[in-house]
């Protein structure tokens, strides 16, 4: 390959990677509900989306990330695999741009749900818990009981049929900036 076409390709890789937008989430929080043995119903609702301001991106096309890739696209089902019938919408609430994901599910063990013998049910938090926007997700509150962080696993009893988890991920700052603004110009879509 000679010099010029290697400073193309890595001319476009650079470009590719200062445009990429970092998006994040104040707080998510997961509803899963069994319906049918291990099948069921799932929504996961993203409080305050927002970009970092060290995003190489412009807040536009962190905005049009969003849209297209979460929003539009696949990005969500590719990252939460065994969902379907999902469903998505942006929305305000609390002068906050929120998203909302709604879906069903043949088998919770598919997102990362554990049972144990029937008695206890229990969910590890990871550092990104579905990987959906970035940062890395921590305990905030759930219907279960958390181990500790630790040990980030929250259990249920055996028997529970709802699952309810909220993890936080950034804290607004004058570091980060809310998409709300843009998504109003755009009219709210």
């Amino acid at each position: 390959m000679n010099k010029h076409k290697i400073v193309w390709v890595l001319f476009i890789i650079f470009t590719g990677f200062a445009f990429q937008g970092c998006l994040s989430v104040e707080t998510k929080e997961y509803t899963f509900k069994l319906k049918n043995g291990n099948s069921g119903e799932g929504k996961v609702k993203y409080i305050n989306i927002m970009r970092s301001d060290d995003s190489l991106g412009t807040i536009e096309s962190d905005y049009n990330d969003l849209v297209d890739s979460y929003l539009n696209g696949n990005k969500p089902e590719d990252e939460l695999l065994g969902v379907k019938n999902v469903k998505k919408r942006m929305f305000e609430e609390d002068n906050k741009l929120c998203g909302e994901m709604t879906f069903e599910f043949d088998d919770i063990t598919k997102l990362k749900f554990f049972n144990y013998n029937n008695v206890t049910w229990a969910y590890y938090i990871s550092a990104g818990a579905f990987g959906m926007f970035s940062g890395s997700e921590t305990f905030f509150s759930s219907n279960g009981t958390f181990a500790g962080d630790l040990f980030p696993v929250v259990f249920w009893d055996g028997d529970q049929k709802k699952f309810e988890l909220k993890t936080a991920l950034t804290q607004p700052s004058e570091k980060t900036k809310s998409l709300l603004d843009t998504w109003k110009q755009k009219g709210g879509k």
